[in-house]
């Protein structure tokens, strides 16, 4: 009710009964709807973005190309920051000195090949005669000894005669002149005796110098008792032949060296050298750097320990999108965080010391990075990773 001078009309209080609780309860399922989700995604930030951001660089993969031996560079077929693939020639020296070594050591092989029939034949005529020589003396030898057993038996024979002779003559019964008649003969079967042996002793010495000379051919051909001369004299030309060509072949390598060649796929980022000036081994020609797939990041000291390998995230890039990565190393100790991946600016100004794990990480997939490149790591899912970098929150 209300009075006729009062102009407000108040709304009779009601009672509070359950069923119109739940009900506005109900009338307001949104917001709890939306409290839920945000409890559940909230939980499951937290489970997938363990250890928060950690900065890094890509590692720089550079290449320095310097020649083995001291010469003058002759040409560079490069500039600075152009792309060259694996095997790309880049810089070419000078290969005046090892062209006039490589043809020599070509002429001496060649020399050694056409001369090889030559030497064949004379080896094979010297087998050959030694062989003749040794066959012939022995067979000398064999000849005199049957001529000294015959005289030596011959000889006995009239020493025999002799003494019979001298015996009927002490008796008288024949006469001096027929007692004397046999020892001319025995005189000259005497010294034919001792000519004999001196010349067999002679002839033995000569067949012991010639087995010896053949002996030591042999051991020079490094053949066998009985073995093939044939095949022994082709092992040994095999064996010369493979020294002469392994010459050639590093003086090849060597003028091979002389040419500069990129061992990867990556961009000149120098020229130490430029065409003609000499350069000595160690001197930096060109330099090329790879694109790289290995990431250095810094896990500050206190939260040592909370990586392990095989642990998967992201790499966040300040312009591209985010790249899968993985951990492959975790060093054991603490070391200064480099002043160019400090995680800010007033940090990197400072001359605090910051200390932190190094946490090498590897890009899982066909993407590269640029050598050098800064990026933001996290370990998360490709769910807040996405979002992140969609809501530019990433860096």
């Amino acid at each position: 009710m209300q009075d006729a001078d009062d102009t407000h009309y108040s709304k009779p209080r009601l009672r509070d009964y359950p069923s119109l609780r739940w009900r506005r309860w109900l009338d307001r399922w949104p917001l709890a709807a939306w409290l839920a989700v945000a409890a559940i995604a909230a939980a499951f930030y937290i489970r997938s973005t363990q250890y928060g951001l950690l900065a890094g660089s890509a590692q720089t993969v550079q290449h320095d190309l310097s020649p083995v031996a001291t010469a003058r560079v002759q040409q560079i077929f490069v500039k600075i920051g152009d792309s060259v693939t694996n095997g790309e020639i880049v810089a070419q020296m000078d290969t005046t000195i090892v062209d006039s070594e490589l043809a020599e050591a070509e002429a001496t092989l060649a020399a050694a090949e056409d001369s090889w029939a030559a030497y064949e034949g004379q080896m094979l005529n010297l087998l050959r005669s030694s062989d003749d020589d040794i066959a012939n003396t022995d067979a000398t030898i064999t000849q005199e000894k049957g001529q000294l057993e015959s005289d030596s038996a011959k000889l006995a024979e009239l020493k025999t005669m002799q003494s019979k002779r001298d015996a009927l003559f002490a008796n008288k019964l024949i006469t001096e002149v027929e007692d004397d008649a046999l020892r001319p003969d025995i005189a000259g079967l005497e010294k034919d005796v001792a000519a004999c042996g001196q010349l067999i002793k002679m002839n033995e010495t000569t067949l012991a110098s010639r087995q010896k000379e053949r002996d030591d051919l042999q051991q020079g051909l490094k053949l066998a008792p009985g073995g093939d001369i044939k095949q022994a004299m082709t092992q040994k030309l095999e064996s010369q032949m493979a020294i002469l060509k392994n010459a050639v072949e590093m003086k090849q390598r060597e003028k091979d060296s002389y040419t500069l060649r990129s061992p990867g796929d990556g961009v000149v980022s120098a020229i130490g050298i430029y065409p003609g000036t000499t350069a000595k081994p160690g001197d930096v020609v060109v330099s090329v750097i790879s694109d790289s797939h290995m990431i250095v990041g810094y896990l500050p000291e206190l939260r040592q320990g909370l990586f392990k390998v095989g642990d998967r995230g992201y790499a966040f890039r300040l312009r591209l999108p985010p790249v899968k990565v993985s951990v492959t190393a975790v060093s054991p100790d603490i070391e200064e965080i480099p002043v160019r991946v400090r995680p800010a600016t007033a940090a990197q100004q400072s001359g605090i010391t910051f200390r932190a794990q190094r946490i090498v990480f590897e890009v899982d997939g066909p993407e590269k990075l640029l050598p050098g490149e800064s990026v933001q790591l996290r370990l998360t899912s490709r769910f807040w990773a996405d979002l992140y970098y969609r809501l530019n929150l990433h860096w």
